[in-house]
């Protein structure tokens, strides 16, 4: 039979309390993102469809991103604590979650600054790559939960690359808090509830 010293312990104990804030740190950064972009995208909605003489990118989307990263940065620096190398998987799905951003970036500047399509596709295009993330992180990470999101998130960027217009800014407001923010509060909420049992367990 096995025996487990206290140092083995100690560093099992370790690994899933990292595990754990890494689950809730996700969690929370799904749903203030959510928020933020939804937010962004209903006050696009509203200044295209009132005619308000804003320009949204400068005084909606810019200062909003900038208070978002902002708060990010000082967040993970303040709970995640000392820095450690993250899992294969945690590193994999970061460097997806980074390549869709990337992606969306580029198709932006093809629609706003080069003229290329409609700026209207681009929150169907949004939805394909969030999507792709939500798809592959639940393969990834066996998460049936994410897997559904992912086939969400296509359907709802199949009516609005269909529609293409400026309703879609209001409808991808919803989708971001339906398909984001709610399942992200389920996650973050069922992750803490679970951490008092696993610590239970460790001390008997």
């Amino acid at each position: 039979m096995l025996r487990t010293t206290p140092y083995d312990m100690a560093q099992i104990e370790l690994a899933l309390e990292q595990s754990q804030h890494q689950v809730s740190f996700r969690s929370l950064l799904f749903i203030f993102w959510g928020v933020i972009v939804a937010k962004c995208s209903l006050l696009q909605w509203a200044i295209y469809s009132y005619n308000l003489p804003i320009d949204g990118w400068v005084y909606v989307w810019a200062p909003s991103f900038i208070f978002g990263i902002l708060c990010m940065v000082v967040y993970a620096k303040s709970s995640l604590g000392e820095k450690t190398k993250a899992p294969l998987t945690t590193r994999l799905m970061r460097g997806l979650w980074i390549a869709c951003g990337a992606a969306f970036i580029i198709f932006i500047m093809e629609s706003i600054v080069f003229g290329g399509f409609s700026p209207f596709l681009l929150p169907g295009i949004f939805a394909v790559l969030m999507g792709v993330g939500y798809f592959i992180q639940g393969v990834a990470e066996s998460r049936k939960l994410y897997e559904l999101l992912g086939i969400g998130w296509w359907l709802g960027a199949c009516a609005l690359l269909w529609l293409a217009n400026v309703n879609t800014l209001a409808w991808l407001s919803a989708m971001l808090i339906a398909l984001q923010a709610a399942p992200a509060t389920v996650v973050y909420l069922q992750n803490k509830r679970n951490q008092k049992p696993l610590n239970q367990a460790l001390e008997i």
